[in-house]
């Protein structure tokens, strides 16, 4: 069993939380339920504070527009180049069951896989020169974390791992990703991060304060990587590790749940957090000390902003009032090149 990182939906509670069951790791596909400990009244405070301090000088102006693989029950994108190339993954029926296959996205067109083995197929982020990060997890729990770079396929593993997870690359193709290890007195593998380059290959690290959990999401050029850990209350927070190992946590004030996903090479970031207040989930972009709403109109049962390009282009994908999810591209007003 792993602990859960990415759910799509999120209850805050006061009682410490209950330990997934469920060891899959991609758990924000399958709609995973977690369930976070903290005192709302208190949040709420400091959140309506923060909003006044951080938001209300910065409206989002964004353009948006929605994405969807026709014929997917949802579809999440989870990267993006910067001359707009888009890829990601979409849940599609297969018999009985459901499987997880990869698309990219450019000028309005689609181009997708067929839906065969393996049950998991995703690709999780790609960079300005087309190189890809993807996972593969077949039926039988078996998996394979690879860096695609045309035809060359290169597999990273950390050795003793029980299973690794690849989840971003820079234009230098170093990549970052997460590993399951050394079950707890629970039986609940811990999850720590890495980071690989071709020439010196697997780098482990945790966040410090980390209990359980920490996976790094996003990674730039300069070797800055954010992602997300778990300290010992249960309380997700995000980090920001810079290229010489140095860790600072980054959380958007009065809330429980922060996770940074990305970082360009500008030094924008982009994540989601938790509102104590109805407990949804909603995506920002920080810049220069400021966090700014990001999500369309749409986005009524959460937003998950995932990349940023270089130009400021950011994708993600979001919750509908139905329940469905799928993806969005959000274009700043003025884009750079």
């Amino acid at each position: 069993m792993r602990r859960s990182a990415t759910p799509a939906t999120i209850t805050l509670v006061r009682r410490r939380p209950q330990r997934p069951v469920n060891s899959y790791r991609y758990d924000a596909m399958l709609f995973k339920t977690l369930r976070i400990e903290r005192r709302c009244a208190r949040a709420a405070t400091l959140l309506a504070l923060s909003a006044l301090l951080t938001t209300a000088a910065h409206a989002a102006d964004f353009g948006y527009t929605l994405l969807h693989v026709d014929g997917g029950l949802a579809t999440q994108a989870s990267g993006i180049t910067a001359d707009g190339t888009i890829v990601g993954s979409y849940q599609q029926p297969q018999g009985q069951s459901v499987v997880i296959r990869p698309f990219s996205y450019r000028d309005g067109m689609y181009r997708k896989l067929p839906a065969v083995e393996p049950a998991v197929y995703s690709f999780d982020d790609v960079n300005d020169k087309r190189h890809l990060v993807a996972n593969l997890t077949h039926r039988d729990r078996s998996s394979q974390a690879l860096l695609i770079r045309g035809k060359q396929k290169t597999a990273i593993e950390v050795p003793g791992a029980v299973m690794t997870r690849v989840d971003a690359l820079n234009n230098l193709d170093t990549v970052v990703g997460s590993y399951d290890h050394d079950p707890d007195q629970y039986g609940i593998l811990t999850t720590s991060g890495f980071l690989w380059t071709e020439a010196g290959g697997v780098v482990p690290f945790d966040a410090p304060g980390a209990v359980g959990l920490t996976i790094p999401w996003g990674l730039n050029k300069a070797g800055t990587a954010v992602g997300v850990y778990i300290d010992a209350d249960s309380v997700y927070h995000g980090f920001v590790r810079g290229a010489g190992g140095t860790v600072t946590t980054l959380d958007y004030p009065g809330s429980p749940y922060t996770q940074l996903m990305d970082i360009n090479d500008s030094g924008d970031i982009v994540g989601f957090y938790q509102d104590p207040v109805d407990y949804i989930i909603r995506g920002f972009l920080y810049r220069a000390g400021k966090f700014i709403p990001v999500g369309p109109a749409e986005a009524t049962q959460g937003a998950y902003p995932w990349r940023i390009a270089a130009n400021g282009r950011i994708v993600g994908w979001y919750a509908n009032d139905q329940g469905l999810v799928n993806s969005f591209l959000a274009t700043p007003s003025t884009v750079g090149e």
